[in-house]
């Protein structure tokens, strides 16, 4: 009687064991081939969300969003790039989160106006994009 819950328990372990592998080794997900929801300027993606974070995330949250702004910032930390977007409002902006190596190109540089796809994550003092592109 052991033995067949022992063998029951280690086929479970193993299963559990494969889908955990699984996931861990499934690629980064990208907007890249995604089918863009919704296009719009940063100062206005931001303005919205700000306005009313309840409609904002009625109307953005979820969807992929295709943002056209000024650079304000860059940073590299491991393998993701941030790129904020300037939305024109001292107090946040537009945080785009790009999983890799900014899509094997160089990236524009501070102060140029740059097209990012990604998934809207919502608002928290930035409005927040991930699993980014930038689109040319």
């Amino acid at each position: 009687m052991k033995k067949k819950y022992f063998l029951i328990a280690g086929i479970i372990w193993v299963v559990l064991a494969g889908f955990g592998l699984y996931f861990y080794n499934k690629p980064h997900a990208s907007a890249a081939n995604m089918e863009t929801d919704i296009r719009i300027d940063a100062a206005d993606f931001y303005s919205q969300f700000q306005k009313d974070e309840n409609a904002g995330n009625k109307k953005f949250l979820d969807k992929i969003v295709e943002v056209k702004g000024k650079i304000a910032d860059i940073h590299h930390e491991g393998n993701v790039t941030n790129i904020q977007l300037d939305s024109g409002n001292p107090a946040g902006g537009i945080n785009c989160s790009i999983y890799g190596n900014g899509n094997n190109f160089q990236l524009p540089s501070k102060g140029s106006v740059i097209t990012i796809k990604g998934k809207c994550a919502g608002f928290l003092m930035d409005v927040n994009l991930v699993d980014c592109v930038v689109e040319q």
